[in-house]
């Protein structure tokens, strides 16, 4: 593994407390809810992992369960959730960005609290990109990529639902279709969802303490 000696300060962002955030969501040809154009990937899950120094992590989540406008909820829960963050960390930052903006767009008295956690996200994939190579990564930089060799023995290979693509058909069917499927299947899919979605931002926790301690290592060899 390369560890460029930039690494230490490319970290300093990533002081505590922290939110590691990440959201799932639906993209569907015919829109539903006020304001939504066709295929627009609107957002309908997240997760979030909040590090507090001295408190250790904390989890909330938070996934549409119907077939009305989750927007509203979402935003509420976001906002509670990254409540007291000096930065909200996410892995490919921008899909976060555009998620919130549409959020601020769908619920306007919300407006401000999601300006702000907009404001202080911070993006994880260039960390990794420019001050780490590992073999392993194969030339590529996803976080299903990058996860299991920095963090051997962690991946998404023992989840149900293991890719986004799939996550975002199963949040269609939970949400527009749920009503359909018995009440044990339907408990069943939603808690796999649930998984899926924190184990991004359980990685996203796991990746930056190996960052961290590669730092460490770095200031023995230098």
């Amino acid at each position: 593994m390369v560890v460029e000696e930039t690494l230490k300060k490319a970290l300093t962002q990533f002081a505590s407390p922290l939110a590691f955030l990440d959201f799932e969501t639906v993209s569907l040809a015919i829109p539903r809810w006020a304001g939504c154009r066709p295929w627009q990937q609107v957002p309908v899950q997240f997760s979030v992992h909040v590090e507090e120094r001295g408190r250790g992590l904390t989890h909330h989540e938070w996934i549409a369960d119907g077939p009305g406008d989750p927007r509203p909820a979402l935003a509420e829960a976001l906002v509670e959730a990254c409540a007291g963050a000096r930065r909200v960390v996410a892995y490919y930052a921008s899909f976060e960005r555009e998620c919130i903006r549409q959020l601020r767009e769908a619920v306007p008295p919300l407006g401000r609290e999601l300006e702000r956690i907009e404001r202080r996200l911070v993006d994880l994939l260039p960390t990794v990109r420019n001050h780490v190579y590992h073999p392993d990564f194969g030339g590529r930089f996803s976080i299903k990529k990058t996860l299991p060799a920095l963090v051997p023995g962690l991946s998404y290979s023992d989840l149900k639902v293991r890719d986004g693509e799939v996550a975002t058909v199963e949040l269609q069917h939970l949400m527009l279709a749920g009503t359909e499927l018995p009440a044990s299947e339907r408990a069943e899919l939603r808690q796999a969802l649930l998984r899926y979605c924190e184990r991004d931002t359980w990685a996203m926790v796991k990746m930056l303490e190996k960052l961290r301690g590669l730092v460490a290592d770095q200031l023995e060899l230098f």
